[in-house]
């Protein structure tokens, strides 16, 4: 299984160009223009701590997305994206379309089963041990 998603990364990436799958995810998970926090962004892009303040802080200084403290808790930090982040993600979204990859998650329901039923299994496997 990880090699499958590993494979299946470096067809995206090769397919997103300057991006990375990271920034897609990070993208995808910003994209209503809510602002989500960085919590959220972790579990979006399965990045945790320094990377994931590297990754955000690189699409800062490209102008994808912007920080913004909470108004509700000022202890959170509220991520957006910026017209730019919004265009590059549609960019990407069109990229993936036209490769032809986009077809492996939405049409192929029984390797998207088959998928998810391992994840579980190992999610079951991890309980009882």
């Amino acid at each position: 299984m990880r090699r499958a998603s590993q494979e299946l990364d470096r067809a995206i990436s090769a397919t997103l160009g300057e991006h990375s799958v990271a920034r897609w995810h990070a993208l995808a998970a910003v994209v209503d223009g809510a602002g989500h926090p960085m919590s959220h962004l972790a579990e979006a892009t399965l990045l945790t701590g320094a990377n994931l303040t590297r990754l955000i802080d690189g699409m800062i200084a490209d102008n994808l997305v912007h920080r913004k403290v909470d108004d509700t808790d000022r202890r959170r930090v509220l991520v957006f994206p910026t017209r730019r982040g919004l265009a590059a993600y549609q960019a990407m979204n069109r990229a993936v379309g036209a490769s032809g990859l986009d077809v492996l998650a939405t049409r192929n329901t029984r390797l998207a089963k088959t998928l998810a039923g391992l994840v579980d299994q190992l999610h079951a496997e991890s309980i009882t041990t």
